[in-house]
């Protein structure tokens, strides 16, 4: 690479690395300053494999090198060392565009025509994508393309190794079907300043709630239409007819970026003043007094009122100080005035709970512990056979409870129980259970919640709708609504709005209105991550994407089902890049009367259909959960059935595990399985049958809300069953010897 200026000197002797500023899909971006010249630049470490496109890069250094201009970032150099390529460029402060319109809110009209006049004014540019991350506000005053950069492009080269990888919502179609058309011009980047314009009218483009697959194959067919301002009526005609000509269809046809500088949307006065008064509103964002979104479904209100355990559990000092010690160790206490039997544990009695499922097979995923060893909840305790307990964390919740997970604050690595409730989504900090607070994070009523990488999913609202929010940023809003809450009343509502509008962490996931079930696996033969929801017309599958950190529609299937559905749950084939959807199991009667085998009701996301044999008889069954790659649990009444995929009895595996009891739910650990009822659980071994846990207490109603990290149930008195709850994680088994 010598002859395009890559240096193989160790960078560490031209730049000092100040601290990370970001991460990108294939590499880290780090501030640095220039021990010569003392210059603040950015520098980005991408990751060189054996078999990355080394000519494509060296092109694309090159062009970076050509492009030179006042609205481009400057490029410093490059350096290649231990696989290593470093790209030195100018470092801009300001921040994205999508850093500031999550702060301001959509742009105005004449906002949005300086971003596209100095966009298009940028001569020889060779970027295949303009895309508004790349545009950034470098010290306040100056448009700069980067993402950090320009680099993009060797970022591209870089991923020619994964199936997938880029943002194709600023895709032009003749570059989307490139395979078909055979070529691309620079005429490119004039569909992606049109997309770039109703980004930032509408806070994001088109299509962005598609997976960037569907995306792409919807772009390149010929019936692709292109996409306009939703509001008519809110955006004046000028700009309409510059998004139109803009997002021209056919290359040939698309106007030149000069022809469109001469655009009126474009061509009027637009001074520099424009970028100032943006960054301003920026840094003051409670100057801003307008206000034009819909925040119906993003608010999240500082609750007045946070709900505090049952006053009558704690009469005194003492007896609350020697609870809440039980309770932070994990010591198994049965309510009071009753009497437990069966499998309690003794002065043994609190351990953590012990391996769970293998993380790629659990449909039901729980990390193991030590991936909880550095967070701050309940404490660690040590394995015990025999030791599970109930360790208490809240006494006497009011609230109507539907479901629960337990999740990690990644900047205080506080351990944090998420309840989703009939009167909104609520937090209860685990390494702050002397607080006995439990507070208000949103207040849609929400049936069903999962975690996935910081960001919560759930079934929310009046419509029960899938949405999505990033928990990181929900708890720094609620972190600075209650430092504000208590100075200004008006300034607090004021803060409220716009931080409502500031963070986007909040959305609903479009064609899933009327939501009614969901369930996720994970794909270990494709390290892929699927959600399907169950809408009133068919199924929606999410795929879970990486480098947008978040769920993206992949496929809708139109089918009728049931408006009841006792089982919904996907199944994973090695063969199969799609899961499968399981909706029932039926009973097979084959010639072979000696072998009792069972039938799954599947619908084939695939579109490939599974042929039948024999007649069937419909089971009622209570769980179906997929154990490993070939073997199923089918939770009955009484009784779980251990079957392989074609539904024959698992060999290895005890075929029945029989239960004294009703039961309500089923988790899986590595080599047995907990059975919950309504006064407690009962652990088996899969391959012995024999007893590994119990617990029981008549005087309580057990009711279990959620298994995905750790198992949280909830109790109420036998007696009184609409009396106030106590909510409980269990701890301390350990999987059989």
């Amino acid at each position: 690479m010598d002859a395009i200026g890559v240096s193989y000197s160790n960078p560490l002797e031209d730049y000092e690395m100040i601290h990370r500023i970001g991460s990108g899909t294939y590499g880290d971006v780090f501030k640095a300053r220039n021990i010569k010249t003392s210059v603040i630049s950015a520098i980005k470490v991408v990751k060189l494999d054996p078999g990355d496109d080394i000519l494509s890069i060296q092109q694309e250094i090159t062009m970076i090198k050509e492009c030179t201009h006042k609205n481009i970032v400057a490029y410093f150099g490059s350096y290649l060392r231990n696989n290593k390529l470093w790209i030195c460029m100018e470092y801009c402060g300001g921040g994205s565009l999508q850093d500031i319109y999550h702060v301001t809110g959509p742009l105005n009209e004449r906002q949005i025509a300086y971003v596209c006049r100095e966009t298009l004014q940028v001569n020889g540019l060779k970027n295949r994508s303009t895309k508004i991350l790349f545009l950034q506000l470098s010290h306040g005053i100056f448009f700069s393309p980067a993402d950090f950069g320009v680099a993009a492009e060797i970022n591209a080269s870089v991923a020619k190794r994964k199936s997938f990888i880029g943002t194709p919502y600023w895709m032009a179609p003749e570059v989307a079907a490139v395979e078909k058309k055979g070529g691309y011009n620079q005429l490119c980047d004039i569909w992606a300043v049109g997309i770039t314009a109703i980004e930032l009218a509408e806070l994001q483009p088109p299509m962005f709630d598609l997976h960037p697959m569907r995306a792409l194959m919807m772009m390149s067919k010929s019936s692709f239409q292109p996409p306009k301002l939703k509001d008519k009526a809110k955006w004046s005609a000028d700009f309409h007819s510059f998004v139109k000509i803009s997002l021209t269809k056919n290359p040939r046809k698309r106007p030149s970026s000069e022809k469109l500088l001469q655009h009126p949307f474009v061509s009027q006065l637009l001074t520099r003043t424009l970028a100032i008064e943006l960054l301003d509103m920026a840094s003051n964002p409670v100057l801003q007094t307008t206000h034009t979104m819909d925040e119906s479904d993003l608010d999240v209100s500082l609750s007045p009122y946070p709900i505090l355990p049952f006053p009558e559990m704690y009469n005194s000092l003492k007896p609350k100080i020697l609870r809440r010690y039980a309770a932070l160790m994990g010591l198994c206490v049965p309510a009071e005035g009753s009497e437990s039997k069966g499998r309690w544990p003794g002065e043994t009695s609190y351990m953590a709970l012990g391996p769970p499922l293998s993380p790629e097979w659990s449909t039901l995923r729980r990390r193991t512990e030590d991936s909880r060893g550095d967070c701050h909840g309940l404490p660690p305790t040590p394995k015990v056979h025999m030791g599970a307990c109930f360790s208490k964390v809240f006494n006497g919740c009011p609230l109507k409870i539907h479901c629960a997970v337990t999740w990690v604050l990644p900047k205080t690595k506080d351990q944090h129980l998420i309840l989703g409730t009939e009167e909104g989504i609520y937090t209860l900090n685990l390494n702050e259970l002397h607080e006995d607070t439990m507070e208000k994070l949103l207040p849609q009523r929400c049936s069903w919640l999962y975690v996935m990488n910081n960001v919560l999913m759930s079934i929310s609202g009046k419509s029960s709708q899938l949405c999505s929010q990033r928990l990181t940023t929900l708890f720094d809003r609620r972190h600075l609504q209650k430092r504000q809450g208590h100075l200004y009343i008006n300034a607090h509502r004021l803060t409220e709005r716009i931080n409502s509008r500031k963070f986007s962490v909040s959305g609903k996931i479009s064609d899933t209105k009327g939501c009614r079930r969901c369930s996720v696996v994970h794909n270990p033969y494709t390290d892929s991550t699927f959600l399907c929801a169950v809408v009133p017309t068919g199924l929606v599958l999410l795929l879970w994407y990486e480098p947008l950190q978040k769920f993206m529609q992949l496929k809708y299937i139109a089918v009728s089902l049931p408006e009841t559905l006792p089982i919904f749950e996907l199944l994973v084939l090695e063969t199969d890049e799609l899961p499968q959807v399981c909706v029932g199991v039926s009973r097979l009667q084959t010639p072979v009367k000696t072998c009792e085998r069972v039938h799954f009701d599947i619908i084939h996301l695939n579109d490939t259909p599974r042929a039948q044999s024999g007649t069937v008889d419909g089971i009622d069954v209570m769980q179906v959960t997929q154990l490993d790659r070939d073997t199923v649990l089918i939770g009955l009444e009484n009784t779980v059935n251990i079957v392989n995929l074609d539904g024959s009895p698992s060999k290895g595996m005890t075929s029945k595990l029989t239960f004294d009891f009703s039961i309500e739910t089923l988790v899986c650990l590595q080599d047995s399985v907990l059975a919950f009822w309504k006064h407690g659980l009962k652990g088996r071994s899969l391959h012995s049958d024999e007893v590994t846990q119990e617990i029981t207490d008549e005087s309580r109603i057990f009711r279990v809300l959620g298994t995905s990290r750790d198992i949280i149930l909830q109790s109420t008195p036998t007696d009184n069953p609409s009396a106030l709850s106590n909510l409980y994680i269990l701890t301390g088994h350990e999987s059989s010897y």
